[in-house]
């Protein structure tokens, strides 16, 4: 009698094959969903921090486009330029150290993106100082990043229009646009950024 009762709590007690396949489906699927959602949140913060790399880029760029004068100083007399762009001269650099005015910056793209006196971001402050290496990112940090500008008139009515060089107005648009190349070769826009200046003609 005994031994028919420990037999019994013996099975009671098991699992067969059925439930142990069972079980282990279960933990197999969750652990697949836990990962999905792990997976999911990697991407998102990665996501984010090029996002925010991008924009501090792109915003940087136009406070210093911003703090340029509307027109090359040696040309105040005639502040309606009718082509934006840097001559060959300002081209030169190192970096924009010879931009001079805010439609130099017209067309001028880098890769990697670099300080206004050409020396690569990730290896100074704001300063301009070189940064202990231990406080630097890895030097190809930067490498597949592209920053772009372009400067254009607006349509002195609807500042969401712009026009062409050739119509000069008193109302300026600043685009910053940041890039990262994919592992295909592709590049994408991770930001785009934009600010309108205007020029206020001196009186008397």
């Amino acid at each position: 009698m005994s031994v028919v009762v420990a037999n019994s709590i013996i099975r009671r007690h098991g699992f067969s094959l059925v439930e142990a396949v069972v079980a282990m489906s279960i933990v197999a699927i969750a652990s697949s969903v836990l990962l999905l959602g792990v997976e999911a949140t990697i991407s998102s913060v990665e996501e984010q921090e090029e996002i925010t790399i991008a924009d501090g880029m792109a915003r940087q760029m136009l406070d210093e486009i911003q703090g340029q004068s509307w027109v090359d100083p040696s040309l105040r007399s005639q502040p309606y330029q009718t082509s934006l762009s840097a001559s060959p001269d300002e081209r030169i650099g190192p970096g924009r150290s010879r931009f001079d005015d805010t439609d130099d910056y017209n067309e001028y793209s880098a890769s990697p993106p670099v300080r206004i006196d050409g020396k690569t971001l990730s290896t100074c402050d704001t300063s301009g100082d070189t940064l202990p290496v231990g406080f630097r990112p890895r030097s190809s940090f930067l490498t597949n990043w592209r920053c772009e500008v372009e400067v254009a008139y607006l349509s002195e009515n609807n500042h969401s229009i712009q026009v062409a060089d050739n119509q000069p107005t008193n109302y300026r648009v600043l685009i910053c646009r940041v890039y990262r190349r994919n592992l295909d070769g592709n590049w994408r826009q991770i930001v785009q950024r934009e600010r309108v200046i205007s020029y206020i003609p001196a009186h008397g």
